[in-house]
């Protein structure tokens, strides 16, 4: 089995004879906790428009798209789309030169992830390719993670996390029929995208999801990593 850079990973016994777990992870917010750099670089980022994160009118939320971020937080009065455009350049740029210092695994997420006798990683999420594979290696996650998608194809071109879902779940089940699928993340659409695709999802509550958001959307809600892992080893 090969890692996220196309390591070939060595097995105990053959994968056609296990049946593993496949976590299909979300990223900011369920597996690290990123809110704190993020913040930072985007009041960096609007200071290039002169505007701050004190001018927001509503909470922002980690998880989506910079610029769906900025839409949902901010008065199209004062942060127009020419503005966000220069917002998101500036940002990303300075964001994905940083060296994440700021950006930590949940307490309790590392060990489950460095799991790779029981479990099968993947990870989707919003965030560019560039960065999630920067953190990726930063945690020392290079050789656990066997899949990343993030839904930039090309230039004008997104997928959905249905979409994303799916293929993590066909090119898995070509290699190891005997998988079974679990989608983990902290936001209802990471959870809609898990069912849509007829696995079992699991909300997870220490990220920007609510428990009003998740409980009716997922099939496990985990108040704490602990409550996580005792599901994974146990269910």
């Amino acid at each position: 089995m090969q890692d996220l850079f196309g390591n070939q990973r060595g097995s105990r016994t053959s994968p056609l004879l296990v049946t593993m777990k496949h976590l299909i992870w979300d990223l900011d917010g369920t597996l690290i906790d990123s809110e704190e750099e993020i913040l930072f670089y985007l009041g960096q980022a609007l200071r290039s428009v002169s505007l701050s994160i004190d001018d927001r009118i509503k909470q922002i939320r980690m998880g989506p798209p910079i610029d769906v971020m900025l839409r949902e937080s901010f008065s199209r009065d004062v942060l127009t789309d020419d503005k966000i455009s220069e917002v998101v350049y500036h940002f990303r740029k300075n964001y994905n030169s940083s060296s994440f210092t700021m950006t930590f695994p949940f307490a309790g997420i590392d060990g489950i992830v460095n799991d790779t006798y029981n479990f099968i990683h993947s990870i989707i999420t919003n965030k560019p390719r560039f960065a999630s594979c920067a953190i990726i290696e930063k945690l020392g996650w290079t050789n656990k993670i066997t899949s990343l998608r993030t839904p930039c194809v090309r230039v004008g071109q997104m997928k959905t996390k249905d979409e994303l879902f799916s293929e993590v779940i066909s090119v898995s089940v070509l290699k190891n029929r005997n998988s079974t699928f679990i989608g983990i993340g902290d936001t209802k659409m990471d959870c809609l995208a898990a069912r849509n695709n007829d696995i079992m999802s699991i909300g997870v509550l220490w990220g920007s999801g609510t428990r009003e958001d998740l409980i009716d959307n997922c099939d496990f809600l985990a108040e704490n990593t602990t409550q996580l892992r005792d599901f994974l080893y146990g269910g």
